[in-house]
């Protein structure tokens, strides 16, 4: 069965991170794609990480509790913690007795921590991406904000930072079914994620396993484990499939499954949200795998080799001339038999009058096969050019006048 034409929706990295309004600088072309296999979730999203494209959606805006795929905003904010130097990952955090199993809901997910234990911070991360502990999420919460209130204030001030309109964070595990989100918003985040990011997948989600506790955590007076204890990573599909290095999976009985991956094959990337399943564990891995076989099976990243752009000539300018770039680096992803023989084409403006400010657009860069586009990229200003003084306009008028007097016109 063919779908519908899914219009890939280009979104540009660097206005995403900066949770600007900014338009597409890149712009998709469309394409009828074979659907992937049908999978046992509510809602689900394929979004291609090089640009953002959205390759498959179904239910993508429906409301959801994300459950332990909160984490992964709690990560988001630990993580900008430690790159703002508000905490390092070495430092120590004695645990308290609230953040430890007893207080927390039976069967909950659990790094074991225990009240008195001395460990970094960075056990506590690794402890929420590997095996989801509710137990770490609670402990950043409160080492960085005081308490779980005033860190889900931080959450939701990130998740509208960042331009997700559709996620509300009432604490920080994923525990609590007032958590909301959509397939969409959490694909979208994933790509910021790893963009904002770009160790988290080696650092922490892509591990199979982690040791914990270890002998020099253990409280005063509290022997070590009589032997070490390997805890395995909750997203099987790190263990299981090739290419994956994350991202989080999540399980509360108000949602469902929920699942976040990520794998990369030859260059190509992408990202597979399924929210709201509710055949188990083993169920949701097996069809995150079949939308990830189906994914790689049907589209490619490609990174064509861009021309060299010329300069522009530029009228009353400080400069003559401006410099130009791509708004966007040439990466994106095509239907797999679109993959090879791609050509570009370059259209300019004839020239552009002072001020010039960077990253203005004058012209574009298009990408085809045969006679179909497959992707335009706007052509920009590198740098600024400012007013020239009025000797410099006035010299520039009177060639402007002449240049446009003798220029035979189409």
């Amino acid at each position: 069965m063919r779908s519908a034409s899914f219009r890939l929706s280009a979104i540009l990295a660097a206005a995403l991170v900066l949770g600007t309004a900014a338009g597409p600088l890149a712009h998709a072309a469309a394409y009828d794609q074979p659907d992937p296999p049908a999978v046992d979730a509510r809602a689900v999203v394929v979004l291609d990480y090089a640009q953002g494209d959205v390759l498959y959606e179904r239910n993508a805006d429906l409301y959801i509790p994300p459950a332990s795929l909160t984490k992964l905003m709690t990560m988001h904010v630990a993580l900008k913690a430690v790159e703002l130097g508000t905490i390092g990952l070495s430092d120590i955090i004695t645990i308290l007795p609230e953040e430890t199993s007893p207080i927390l809901p039976y069967g909950s997910s659990l790094m074991y921590l225990e009240p008195g234990m001395r460990v970094t911070f960075d056990d506590l991360l690794r402890g929420m991406a590997v095996v989801s502990g509710n137990d770490a999420a609670f402990a950043v919460a409160r080492v960085l904000a005081g308490s779980s209130e005033e860190f889900a204030r931080m959450m939701n001030d990130e998740a509208r930072a960042l331009g997700l309109s559709h996620t509300r964070f009432v604490e920080p595990s994923g525990l609590s079914e007032q958590n909301i989100t959509t397939a969409r918003d959490m694909a979208e985040f994933a790509r910021l994620y790893l963009n904002l990011h770009p160790d988290a997948l080696d650092s922490y989600h892509g591990r199979p396993s982690m040791e914990f506790p270890r002998p020099e955590v253990m409280p005063v007076g509290v022997p070590p484990p009589d032997q070490r204890i390997v805890l395995r990573n909750r997203n099987e599909l790190v263990r299981r499939y090739e290419g994956c290095d994350g991202l989080k999976t999540g399980f509360i009985d108000e949602s469902g499954y929920n699942l976040i991956a990520t794998a990369e094959r030859d260059g190509t990337r992408v990202i597979v949200v399924t929210l709201g399943g509710s055949g188990g564990k083993e169920t949701r891995a097996r069809d995150g795998a079949a939308i990830l076989d189906w994914a790689f099976a049907t589209w490619t990243t490609v990174r064509p080799q861009a021309p060299e752009l010329p300069s522009l000539r530029v009228w009353g300018g400080a400069s003559s001339h401006v410099d130009l770039e791509l708004a966007v680096v040439p990466a994106f992803t095509v239907p797999a038999d679109l993959a090879a023989g791609i050509d570009s084409r370059v259209d300019l403006e004839p020239d552009a009058d002072a001020p010039v400010s960077r990253g203005d657009k004058l012209g574009t860069l298009t990408f085809t096969r045969g006679d179909q586009v497959i992707r335009r990229v706007d052509i920009v200003a590198a740098r600024d050019v400012p007013k020239g003084n009025v000797l410099q306009r006035l010299k520039d008028a009177i060639l402007k006048f002449f240049s446009r007097l003798f220029t035979p016109k189409n």
